[in-house]
Formats: C-alpha cells, structure tokens, sequence
C-alpha cells in the first residue's frame, strides 16, 4: 500500500520513530543549520529519478521556481529571493513524504512552526527556539551558534492539507571549526496534499524544495571545512519532522485530552492558538470514532449477507 501511495504522491501534490534526537533540528530552520548545507554539498551531483526521491536535478530546480507565485510575493522580499535563486550556491528537493497525519493537524503545525518547535521543547527533545516576532515572520536560533529570521513570503492552504506555503530565510552561523561567521540566504517551498487509502485512513504527501545562498566571503572555507563530511542529514530531518507529526496526530486521536494539557502548557504560544490546536486534536478523534463506526458497520452488513 505505502509503494502504492507513494506513485500517488506527486499528483496529490498537484490538486521508525526519530532515532537521534540530539541532532533532530526543525527543518524550517534549513537556510540556517550547516547540516544542512553539509548534505547538499555531498549531493548536489546526484539526480532522482522517482518522484519521492530527493533531487538536485535541473529539471527539479526549474519546476519549483515555476511553482514560486513572485507576483503575489512582497516587493521586499521579491528581490531578494530572485537573487538568491539567480546566485544559488546549493540547490536541493528534499524526498517526498507520505505520512499517515490529519491534514488539518499538518496545515496547523506547517503554518505554525514555533508552535512545533515549543512541543519539542516541552517533551526535551531539542534547543532550538522559534519566536513569533508577527504574523508571518520568525526570529531563529539552534543554541549552538546558528541565529537568523524566517519570514513565510506567500502561503495559500486549503481543505484536505492542499497547501503551498514559500518562505524566505537569512541568517548566520559562528562557531567552531569557522574562523568568521558563515552567512546565508535561502528560499523554501513547501507543497502538500493529502489522499484516503483503501484502509479509510488519511495520508499527507509533504515536498519540501530548497534554496540555499552562502555569502561569497564564507564559501571557500565553508566548503572546505564540510566537503569531508558524509550523510543525508537534511533529507532525514525532513522524514524524522514528518514522522513525529504523524505520531503527534494519532497520539490525538487516542488521547486528545492529553494533546490539550500539552498545548495549554506551551508558554510562548497565543491562547488563540492554543486553542486552536486543542480544536484539531478533538476533531481528530471525532473522525477517527467515525472512521471505527464505517468500518463495523460494514463489518456487520458483510457478516450478514
């Protein structure tokens, strides 16, 4: 069923537990955290062929910037992102995800990414912070030297997680082994949908493509301080972030009662948001209940016939 639903992840876009969590990061912090950069570099080379694979191919570069609505985007952010786009040192499509996850609970964390990140924080898996400055705009740091800002540039969701929502990132990293701050750019679009499979349950295919522009002051030490470096962190980020909202939703499912001691506990979350995400994980089990009663009464007419 999965290789099934993944074939279908690409039109759908149209219309293991995280095992390291001392190296778990929010991918929203892509443009900033040199993991990131590092399996960019030791990828850019390789092309996918399958959609649900991670890409670097021109082809794939070329069908996200298609995908970028610049004539809806803010004048000030509008330049910016052509140049780094026009400049980009690293360019990745991060591999397709499908998760079983309430689109609902998917559209809210992606809209919400502070909000994500404070649960994290509430459970002790990670230190990296996520302030909300306004609406759509975002202030970043990891704890280990990476700081910058997130301002989400475009969005557009729908019913059912059909959402595209395109970011713009700036920010800088100082620490060891660099003898001067790394700065970059970046620009991410983040695509979804969601499917019902023959199971009756929902599935979300998340596509995640990334920008990244590294100051041309940096680059030369910055690449040579990472080239030896080795491994798919950004890709497996990506599949750990998508796996911990699908556990979050069914966790919802089960035990909306905790989600909602969870969420009242989240001290730099607004109480409307808070709120919000108490609503989701209700209706959550609401569905799931009504999925059960489908489910057996079709179990029922069958055993009948």
């Amino acid at each position: 069923m999965v290789c099934c639903l993944r074939k279908k992840s690409a039109s759908a876009l149209d219309s293991s537990k995280i095992s390291n969590w001392q190296q778990f990061r929010c991918l929203l912090l892509v443009t900033l955290l040199i993991v990131c950069t590092i399996v960019a570099l030791s990828g850019r080379a390789v092309a996918a062929n399958k959609a649900h694979e991670a890409s670097t191919s021109v082809e794939a570069r070329r069908a996200a910037i298609s995908a970028i609505p610049f004539a809806k985007i803010d004048s000030r952010y509008r330049q910016p992102m052509k140049q780094v786009i026009d400049d980009c040192t690293l360019y990745r499509r991060l591999p397709t995800q499908v998760v079983d996850c309430d689109p609902a609970m998917f559209t809210f964390m992606a809209q919400n990414p502070d909000a994500l990140v404070e649960i994290w924080k509430q459970l002790g898996i990670t230190r990296v912070s996520v302030e909300r400055i306004d609406e759509s705009s975002f202030r970043l740091a990891d704890g280990m030297g990476t700081t910058g800002k997130l301002f989400i540039v475009e969005e557009t969701c729908e019913e059912n997680a059909q959402n595209r929502i395109v970011m713009f990132g700036e920010g800088a990293y100082e620490g060891k082994p660099f003898t001067r701050p790394v700065h970059a750019q970046s620009v991410l679009l983040l695509r979804s949908g969601s499917m019902v499979e023959t199971n009756g349950r929902t599935y979300v295919a998340a596509q995640l493509d990334t920008f990244l522009r590294i100051d041309r002051t940096s680059l030369e030490i910055f690449a040579k301080a990472i080239q030896p470096l080795v491994g798919l962190t950004a890709d497996r980020n990506f599949a750990d972030t998508m796996t911990f909202l699908s556990g979050f939703s069914q966790a919802s499912e089960r035990q909306p009662d905790r989600i909602e001691r969870l969420a009242m506990s989240l001290p730099r979350i607004t109480s409307e948001r808070q709120q919000e995400l108490v609503r989701i994980a209700y209706q959550t089990r609401k569905q799931s209940e009504a999925r059960i009663d489908v489910r057996l009464a079709e179990h029922d007419e069958n055993a009948t016939r």
